[in-house]
């Protein structure tokens, strides 16, 4: 089941699909030229640019796979943990932080962040980092069935749009120490949320998932995505 999650902040206008907010700085820069352009040109000039504000290798692909030119940005947003907040809040509040600190940078472009995190409960289980973190992190999830959750933050002028995929995974109740070592040693999914790689042997790992985007376990929910990208640049469908 898909919920949304969005932070109370300035005064939220409606949308039927997205929350929107807006933003303390919107500045609009205009350029002219004397050349003579054509129209092909022209639809492209219109056309905004892309900006991913992540050096996520895996976001970075999926968004080349789906035939979006985006250039990768590292934003300058720090991810610290805020007590009281749960973990679905946290991961859509650090998806904005990061859309945000490169909005600031690039005013007209797009600017998409976003944040994932395994909750097991109120736990957000993060990266391992080493091997031996992600092997106990998989023997903790024995049985158990959690929440992938995955954040989108999408910025234009002084619009933000916000929306988080929840996939529910199951786990396998029999994986032994010896069959996790093996998956690790395997994918190496240390720096995956989770500790593990679906789109590879990862998916070994479960015996069922419910997700309407399957794209959003690997990183990011490139349906909705597009969604929220043409609701903000229509011309962005021609793109193919």
């Amino acid at each position: 089941r898909r919920h949304r999650v969005a932070a109370h902040v300035g005064n939220a206008c409606s949308h039927p699909q997205f929350t929107s907010y807006p933003r303390l700085f919107n500045r609009v820069f205009l350029f002219g030229t004397k050349e003579k352009v054509s129209p092909q040109k022209q639809q492209q000039n219109k056309m905004k640019k892309l900006i991913l504000a992540s050096t996520s290798k895996y976001r970075k692909k999926l968004m080349s796979d789906a035939g979006f030119d985006a250039e990768c940005v590292a934003p300058s947003y720090e991810e610290i943990a805020i007590e009281g907040m749960h973990p679905l809040e946290l991961i859509a509040h650090h998806a904005r932080g990061k859309a945000l600190s490169v909005a600031q940078l690039h005013p007209d472009d797009i600017v998409i962040g976003s944040d994932q995190g395994l909750v097991d409960g109120d736990v957000l289980v993060g990266k391992p980092g080493t091997v031996e973190k992600a092997c106990a992190q998989l023997a903790a999830q024995r049985g158990k069935n959690v929440i992938l959750a995955t954040s989108l933050a999408v910025c234009l002028g002084d619009r933000i749009l916000e929306y988080q995929n929840q996939a529910k995974l199951y786990f396998r109740s029999d994986l032994t120490h010896e069959t996790i070592r093996r998956y690790v040693m395997a994918d190496m999914p240390l720096d995956c949320a989770g500790s593990f790689m679906i789109e590879s042997r990862g998916s070994r790992l479960f015996t069922s998932i419910e997700c309407d985007d399957p794209t959003a376990i690997q990183g990011l929910p490139m349906m909705r995505l597009n969604e929220m990208i043409v609701a903000l640049d229509p011309s962005v469908d021609s793109w193919f």
